[in-house]
């Protein structure tokens, strides 16, 4: 006959603090799980639904569905006017994406800032990209202005020798509602550009 060893009251306490503190952190687990699934869960909730976008310039884009006068949609025509307008090779003209941006006055502008530029672009064989952007949005007397700083990176060729460098640059945009519903919610209808070698 085996004989079992009788617990004393110190193993028999330590025992039942060991099984509850087990419940304890299993339900302390259980409620952090909860909670984190609440947050995404509202997270997911509140996400504008993305939507695959075919514009009539023929591009096709990711965005988000949003009211018509959100920040969100007026950053994204604020950002494709920018990428429009500075994103070039001087072998390339991107008149379609400037016009389905910009409105008959931006236009003029965006057009002249681009063929006053045009011989140094020909004669550097320059090509400029938007590396980083980031858009501030004011409205003012009801009209809605947004302003974009960023780094330009720009290479080509100068006097027979390759060279790479970046510009700060930043662009003040004047935005006005579209008339057609087929078109951008905003259309640029006046601009103020600037640029400058940046210090490193």
């Amino acid at each position: 006959m085996a004989y079992e060893k009788k617990k004393d009251m110190y193993e028999l306490v330590s025992h039942e603090r060991k099984v509850m503190c087990f419940w304890i952190a299993i339900h302390l687990f259980c409620l952090v799980a909860l909670l984190v699934g609440m947050f995404f869960a509202y997270q997911y909730m509140t996400m504008p639904d993305r939507v695959i976008v075919l514009a009539r310039d023929h591009s096709v884009y990711l965005g988000n569905s949003a009211p018509v006068e959100s920040r969100r949609v007026i950053e994204d025509v604020a950002l494709r006017a920018t990428y429009a307008l500075l994103s070039r090779r001087y072998d390339v003209r991107g008149e379609r994406a400037i016009a389905f941006v910009f409105t008959k006055r931006g236009q003029g502008q965006a057009k002249g800032y681009l063929n006053d530029t045009q011989e140094m672009f020909d004669d550097r064989k320059v090509f400029q990209e938007v590396t980083s952007a980031k858009v501030e949005i004011a409205v003012v007397n009801g009209r809605y202005h947004a302003l974009v700083k960023g780094v330009l990176l720009r290479n080509g060729i100068y006097f027979g020798h390759a060279y790479l460098h970046k510009r700060d640059f930043a662009l003040m945009m004047r935005l006005e509602r579209s008339a057609s519903d087929r078109e951008l919610p905003f259309k640029v209808a006046g601009m103020r550009y600037w640029e400058e070698e940046r210090d490193e």
